[in-house]
């Protein structure tokens, strides 16, 4: 019985620009590419022309997506306070899932208590790293707020899925691999549906010097796309993923 995996909803997050104007950049061959917003950091503390002068960077250059700490906490029934101390990275991951439901046309209620799985690309833990000189605000929020596997886990809890739910670091390939992973849960049928999605976000400058001096493939801030499983015999459909 022949399955394929269908890709019918997703959502976005890359630099200076959003779904609107995807097919625009791409078709006009844009350079996303900018620098670090000067209030970020004091580039004269890190920057060195140099690039093999270590403990420093001789770019700034970065795909930026702006400001990320905006975040409606309420509206994923959490706390402004456990909010606070949570990577932005998973409040990304659950906007982007919910816009991919939307894009979608499924309603994320209907999905409640059904077999979907979650699969997480990601490989940066920068924000975590901003606590270590104010110890004081660490409580039980941080650790679920910074911890990878919670990054999948909350998604699946939020949306009541009750697929298998992983985060996947592989580096530069995370999003890939979760995205393999997520079309051989759904082909295999341990999952109905699934959301397939990758991050990678850099808050520290720790973060971004080692990249200048080891260049890879980019990666996008932030992904989600809905998918389907469509049986070939007899044309049902089932799923959602999200990349």
């Amino acid at each position: 019985m022949a399955r394929q995996v269908v890709i019918t909803g997703y959502s976005f997050r890359f630099p200076g620009r959003d779904d609107a104007n995807f097919w625009e950049n791409l078709l006009n061959n844009r350079d996303l590419i900018t620098e670090v917003d000067p209030g970020r950091w004091a580039k004269e503390n890190f920057l060195h022309p140099n690039s093999r002068h270590p403990g420093f960077s001789y770019t700034f250059s970065a795909g930026s997506i702006g400001d990320v700490s905006g975040f409606d906490a309420g509206f994923f029934g959490i706390s402004p306070r456990e909010a606070a101390v949570m990577d932005p990275q998973q409040r990304l991951l659950l906007e982007l899932s919910w816009e991919a439901f939307e894009n979608a046309g499924i309603t994320p209620s209907s999905v409640r208590s059904t077999n979907g799985g979650v699969y997480i690309g990601l490989s940066s833990y920068d924000y975590a790293f901003r606590f270590a000189d104010d110890l004081g605000a660490l409580d039980s929020s941080f650790a679920t707020g910074n911890t990878g596997s919670v990054a999948a886990n909350r998604l699946s809890y939020f949306f009541d899925l009750h697929g298998p739910s992983m985060t996947i670091d592989t580096a530069c390939s995370s999003s890939l691999v979760a995205f393999h992973q997520a079309c051989r849960s759904i082909i295999f049928g341990e999952s109905d549906f699934a959301l397939a999605e990758g991050s990678i976000c850099i808050f520290i400058p720790m973060g971004l010097w080692p990249f200048p001096k080891h260049p890879c493939s980019p990666k996008m801030a932030g992904a989600a796309y809905l998918t389907r499983r469509q049986t070939a015999m007899s044309g049902r459909k089932a799923a959602a993923y999200s990349s």
